[in-house]
């Protein structure tokens, strides 16, 4: 094979894997549309907090974290959000004492960490949370009733914890890969 029918091949092969990855893009993000249409009809005003709070915390953390922070936005802003959503849910209910605050304060901790001091433990510190949390509030939401205002509570709980899993272990991941730059090129 001569270059110029190479160089063809791989055109056409990348060409190929570059309509393979938009058409599985495409089928994620209708998926991801109607699950949330879903959603929304069924929690009704419960998804509206964490999901503008999670939007606020994005757009600052787009601004505020640095260029080297960017990665960081996802997992810290879906977190903040659950927690902006679980301090209005304390000060709605005026249960100012109880064992939500140990939520606020791990988030809170945890959050902080992440923010000024970015790196693997405060992750693991997060995750180890949000998996301590998670199996907890799985079992209460199939103990309620469908439909009741407590099952759609937890349901938005465990959607937003699920949501922190699944950021913070893509940010684990990217943290865990060999930096193509820093590697020194053999002779």
């Amino acid at each position: 094979m001569n270059p110029e029918e190479s160089m063809r091949a791989k055109r056409s092969a990348s060409t190929h894997d570059g309509a393979l990855g938009s058409s599985s893009t495409r089928v994620a993000s209708i998926v991801a549309v109607i699950g949330g249409w879903a959603l929304g009809i069924y929690t009704g005003f419960n998804l509206l907090v964490p999901l503008v709070a999670t939007a606020f915390a994005w757009l600052a953390g787009r601004r505020l974290f640095g260029k080297k922070k960017q990665m960081l936005v996802a997992p810290f802003c879906v977190q903040a959000g659950h927690l902006v959503w679980i301090v209005v849910g304390i000060l709605m209910t005026r249960e100012l004492l109880g064992l939500n605050l140990i939520h606020v304060a791990c988030l809170a901790v945890g959050l902080a960490w992440l923010c000024f001091r970015p790196g693997k433990a405060p992750l693991c510190m997060l995750a180890v949370y949000q998996l301590l949390a998670l199996p907890y509030n799985v079992l209460q939401f199939s103990s309620m009733e469908l439909g009741s205002a407590p099952n759609k509570v937890l349901l938005v709980h465990i959607v937003w914890r699920c949501l922190a899993l699944f950021y913070m272990a893509r940010l684990y991941y990217r943290m865990s890969r060999p930096d193509p730059g820093k590697q020194v090129k053999s002779s």
